[in-house]
């Protein structure tokens, strides 16, 4: 029995009404209702709102008993790995939505010390526990200690406790980490190792986030021994400033070196790994590469603040926002014209979701992505026939484009999605103060990028997103209150 059917099983006998008492009160069909308790069949949707109104349901109980038959629907896999999507990308809203003060200063965890360095140079440790407690301790004498601290590591992808660790000692604080990593992923890997690799992403893009982090992160796919290099090597290892870490591939073992030799041999071993293995997280500010703009490849899904409107852009209107005053601007306008005119070409069936409120708030501003003293805001006039083309292209079914339902998922305007044949491109672009902040992470892990192809693919049809007739709705009211303002 499922966990939906056993949930509906128990609200029925919890109700104390008959089969066809229920089919009564809720005006569903009684013999339907019977082979949905017995998992015969799931419920529609309008079957599963008369039920919920038969069972007398509060909405915490309604939500509970619609997110059983979503895991009943689409796989208990498939669900948790969307629900995995929706909270990576709640988590990087909340991360740039508000300003994080640098106020903490970085100390030794009570009861803890620098240890001495021990007269051989080396420490083992054993048991999980102790080795967890010792990288921690390493990591804050790191924090404490250097100037300029520094973590160079190849530790697995599933230790989340390690890099929770780096996020809560780094987040308001005053110092600044240089953060290495290079995380491998099982060659075949089986699905409950694929779908950690997704929750992995997950920390590592918090890291990314953090200001007074400077992160790069790499990986690899590791062959069966689960060696990054040779057989002489440990499986894992971490380098700070003024020591070396081993651990056992059960993380069960570690030895702490204060040896120059030894140290210098894996930091030559890492750099050998740095350069033989591909971005994870791959960050930059360059425009150029934020934006592929040397690529325009095709792109499948588009979600991000406002609706994709480069469609329409002239060469006209394009030169004309374009900033004179901006340092580089003969050097984009001679790589936006081509690109647009690529990905207008390429991209015609895209699926492009994007947020009613930020497209009031272009309606108020007119500023698109770009750094505003890039580009000028679109005219109000230009901002109508924008947002009245994109609405006769839904109209006419020319496009695919779906708003977000803002009850169901919180997303800011900083975030924004592209996926690209065959790279995950997430787009970053939040205020620091009075900086405007750009970076693009690129994701290539295939497992990561199936995930993320699964929740695109059923966006369209998910309660994440308002239907067709919603969306259009929604933009007529919008051109109806900017009309008005016009006029």
């Amino acid at each position: 029995m499922s966990l939906f059917t056993q949930r509906i099983e128990d609200l029925i006998v919890d109700s104390g009404e008959t089969i066809q008492s229920l089919a009564e009160i809720g005006k569903i069909n009684r013999s339907t209702l019977q082979r949905v308790k017995t998992g015969e069949r799931l419920p529609s949707k309008s079957f599963f709102g008369g039920l919920c109104k038969a069972l007398r349901l509060s909405a915490a109980e309604e939500d509970e008993l619609k997110n059983l038959l979503e895991m009943e629907t689409i796989g208990q896999r498939n669900y948790y790995n969307r629900k995995a999507i929706i909270d990576l990308i709640e988590t990087i809203a909340e991360l740039t939505e508000h300003t994080i003060p640098f106020s903490k200063k970085i100390g030794l965890k009570n009861g803890t010390a620098i240890k001495s360095r021990p007269t051989d140079g080396m420490e083992i440790v054993s048991g999980k526990s102790n080795v967890l407690r010792m990288v921690e301790n390493a990591i804050d004498c790191e924090f404490f200690s250097s100037a300029t601290p520094q973590i160079r590591q190849v530790i697995p992808y599933d230790w989340d406790t390690v890099y929770d660790y780096i996020f809560q000692q780094m987040m308001g604080s005053k110092k600044n980490l240089v953060l290495q990593d290079i995380v491998s992923f099982p060659q075949n890997c089986s699905e409950s190792e694929a779908d950690q690799s997704l929750l992995a992403f997950k920390k590592l893009a918090s890291l990314s986030l953090l200001d007074n982090v400077d992160y790069q992160s790499r990986f690899y796919y590791r062959s069966s021994d689960g060696h990054p290099v040779d057989s002489g090597v440990f499986p894992y290892y971490l380098l700070t400033t003024d020591r070396l870490i081993t651990l056992s591939k059960d993380l069960a073992t570690a030895v702490v070196y204060w040896d120059a030799g030894l140290y210098q041999l894996y930091a030559g071993y890492f750099s050998e790994l740095l350069d033989n293995s591909s971005p994870f997280i791959q960050e930059s500010r360059d425009l150029f590469e934020i934006y592929a703009l040397e690529d325009a490849l095709p792109t499948k899904l588009v979600m991000q603040p406002i609706p994709c409107f480069s469609r329409y852009y002239t060469n006209e209107m394009i030169e004309k926002q374009l900033n004179r005053d901006f340092p580089y601007a003969d050097a984009l306008l001679a790589a936006v014209m081509p690109f647009y005119d690529k990905f207008r070409a390429d991209n015609k069936w895209m699926v492009d979701v994007f947020s009613l409120k930020y497209l009031r708030q272009f309606m108020e501003d007119g500023y698109i992505y770009l750094p505003q003293e890039m580009v000028h805001p679109f005219a109000a006039a230009e901002r109508l026939q924008l947002i009245k083309q994109l609405h006769a292209d839904l109209v006419a079914s020319e496009r695919k484009c779906f708003a977000i339902n803002e009850d169901r998922l919180f997303m800011n305007s900083a975030v924004e999605f592209s996926k690209e044949d065959p790279t995950l491109r997430l787009i970053l672009h939040y205020q620091r103060g009075d900086e405007t902040i750009f970076k693009h992470l690129a994701i290539n892990e295939a497992n990561i990028i199936h995930a993320f192809d699964d929740f695109f693919n059923n966006l369209p049809n998910s309660d994440y997103v308002l239907s067709k007739a919603e969306t259009i709705a929604g933009i007529e009211a919008i051109i109806r209150d900017y009309s008005r303002a016009e006029s």
